[in-house]
């Protein structure tokens, strides 16, 4: 009889699978190096750890957001170099940066956002009574604010849907991977002051309409466009608590009332039904917009 050649080893353990090093032990690598970072920063600059807690100012939200996202870029980064991937599988593509897909997202966040309140005001639950700040106040709150919100767009879809979901990903598939980023992504938000269950709940859905972005469009451009636009025309623009902050050095002389379920109370438009409306819309708009799945870029990942 013939001799059979000699089936290659399959590679099948607690640590190692058939592409490598199992996900749940590069996540736990991920997170150690991200809590090493976090601890050297707390201890040579405590003071950028707490930021948020002097002020909801502009700078604050810059310096804090610069540092935590550094933490992220340079923890993926070190993996990256680990297991030969770029930045661009993670969904932060260099050639994406303020492109179109960005420029889209934000017109997309801000149109949403408009949507929200505009049916807060037609319902009474948002009133305004001019201007909170004068002109030249407003062309450099909105420009500095822009600056901040761009940060915490970055921070936070890299952080949730970065080296983060893609890991996830590659072990248990998109959409298992997205509802654990999606929870964990909303209970980022609990510890906001005036933040609620309800309001909570909603953050859900919208990660759930950033995940499908992310999936659909490739990349995380659009997701960090629409997070910067809609952070920006709540705290700023339409001058409303974001997760139940009000915002140092906002537009508007702006007014919640009414029922809590069109206002959405101390934590603004996120928690007004609202918002729940425009989201839903706003997904079933993704699907029929982008009809393909274009993330992850890779043959091995279940779908």
């Amino acid at each position: 009889m013939t001799p059979q050649p000699a089936q290659p080893e399959q590679r099948n353990g607690i640590l190692i699978g058939p592409s490598g090093l199992r996900a749940g032990w590069r996540l736990l690598i991920f997170v150690a190096i991200v809590f090493v970072l976090l601890t050297i920063v707390g201890a040579v600059a405590p003071q950028i750890l707490i930021m948020m807690s002097k002020g909801f100012s502009p700078r604050n939200v810059i310096i804090q957001d610069v540092a935590l996202f550094a933490i992220i870029a340079i923890a993926t980064a070190i993996m990256g170099r680990i297991e030969g991937r770029g930045f661009g599988e993670y969904g932060l593509p260099a050639t994406g940066f303020l492109g179109r897909q960005f420029w889209m997202g934000a017109a997309w966040g801000f149109v949403m956002l408009s949507a929200i309140v505009g049916m807060m005001l037609a319902t009474h639950s948002y009133e305004i009574d001019g201007l909170a700040i004068s002109m030249a106040k407003v062309i450099r709150y909105g420009f500095l604010w822009a600056i901040a919100f761009l940060l915490v767009g970055f921070f936070e879809e890299f952080t949730f849907r970065g080296y983060l979901l893609y890991t996830l990903t590659t072990g248990i598939g998109f959409w298992p991977a997205a509802v654990i980023s999606c929870v964990l992504f909303a209970g980022g938000h609990l510890g906001n002051p005036g933040e609620n269950l309800v309001g909570v709940s909603e953050i859900v859905l919208i990660a759930v309409f950033l995940c499908l972005a992310l999936r659909r469009t490739g990349s995380l451009w659009f997701a960090i466009g629409w997070h910067m636009s809609f952070d920006w025309g709540e705290s700023f623009f339409y001058s409303t608590p974001n997760s139940g902050i009000p915002a140092i050095g906002h537009m508007l002389k702006a007014s919640l009332m009414g029922s809590k379920w069109l206002s959405g109370g101390s934590v603004g438009p996120e928690a007004s039904v609202f918002d729940l409306v425009v989201t839903i819309a706003g997904i079933l708009l993704l699907l029929k917009v982008y009809p393909e799945a274009k993330y992850p870029a890779m043959a091995n990942v279940q779908n």
